[in-house]
């Protein structure tokens, strides 16, 4: 299709992963079709990331939390009147497959097939160059550019920083608080200033409780503090980000920042390769561990010692 001008709707409205390895594969369709006008819908809390990169020519808002169902519908009559030539629905759910019959583009990509004749293609070869898979990108994330000094680093000349997603979705997908005190103090021998990353209450809390048990000067807790956009700011400035399973280890890996990632109910729901392409992983001991029961009442990330993981970030910053 390279050449063609053709209206494409990139659907992926949330969540923050999900969104930010979706910008992958939005990068890649313009880069294979530099004359597509590309125009992103989205859920309006990521709105400003997508407004941030370079393959993204126009953005499409659904504020999802106030309109719901409702806006909905009205998202889907104005896809209609402006006649796209493609869609590219980055969902597998019966909601965008359901979008994808009723609104009314005739040439529908999707991941997987849920309801007949929802999508007319099942592959993207025609619109990408699939033999580049994302584990072999070394970058495909622009930060926002923000004007807080909060979500600048502020650290003496030539220190090392290492930012900590210390929060995740589910209470299973968390290291314990009292690894990360662990990690923290060890940290601290060296000199190496921690920032503490994330949002909502359970993490602040957990915040809280890290930096009164640690009692070091090097930490620094943005826990709460920023919006999502001035946290990829940040992070686009440190050296490492150590983090579980979520939104904000992917934002590392996409700027292109060494990963250390902690594992145990699930895996980033890509490739193993994926994986293997952070800086360094870490998988709980459990013999279950993948198990994707996310309800689990064993803690199964206890098992990962804070000294392995400093090891491992020492092993990082040696290359850096």
């Amino acid at each position: 299709m390279s050449g063609l001008k053709k209206d494409v709707l990139f659907l992926r409205f949330s969540s923050l992963g999900d969104v930010i390895l979706a910008n992958y594969t939005a990068m890649r369709i313009k880069e294979k079709n530099p004359d597509f006008r590309l125009t992103w819908l989205v859920d309006s809390f990521y709105a400003d990331i997508v407004r941030t990169q370079p393959w993204v020519d126009d953005v499409m808002v659904w504020d999802r939390k106030r309109t719901k169902n409702r806006g909905f519908l009205e998202i889907l009559r104005q896809v209609r009147r402006r006649h796209f030539d493609i869609l590219v629905d980055m969902h597998v759910s019966d909601r965008t497959s359901l979008f994808s019959l009723l609104c009314d583009i005739p040439l529908r990509y999707g991941c997987c097939k849920r309801f007949p004749f929802s999508h007319t293609h099942f592959s993207f070869d025609d619109l990408m160059d699939t033999t580049l898979p994302v584990n072999r990108c070394k970058r495909y994330l622009y930060a926002p550019r923000t004007a807080n000094e909060a979500a600048h680093v502020s650290v003496p000349a030539g220190s090392m920083t290492i930012g900590l997603a210390i929060g995740a979705s589910y209470a299973v997908k968390r290291w314990p608080v009292r690894r990360w005190i662990e990690f923290c103090q060890l940290a601290e021998s060296k000199g190496l200033y921690l920032l503490l990353l994330g949002s909502g209450a359970d993490e602040i809390g957990m915040a809280e409780e890290i930096v009164s048990e640690a009692a070091s000067r090097y930490i620094i807790n943005k826990v709460g503090a920023l919006s999502i956009t001035d946290t990829i700011a940040l992070i686009n400035d440190l050296d490492i980000v150590v983090s579980g399973d979520t939104g904000l280890m992917h934002v590392a890996r996409a700027l292109g920042k060494p990963v250390v990632g902690l594992f145990g109910p699930n895996f980033p729901g890509v490739a193993a390769e994926y994986v293997d392409s952070l800086g360094k992983k870490y998988i709980c001991n459990c013999r279950d561990s993948g198990c994707e029961k996310l309800e689990c009442s064993r803690q199964c990330l206890e098992d990962i010692s804070a000294a392995d993981v400093f090891e491992g970030v020492e092993d990082l910053l040696s290359n850096i």
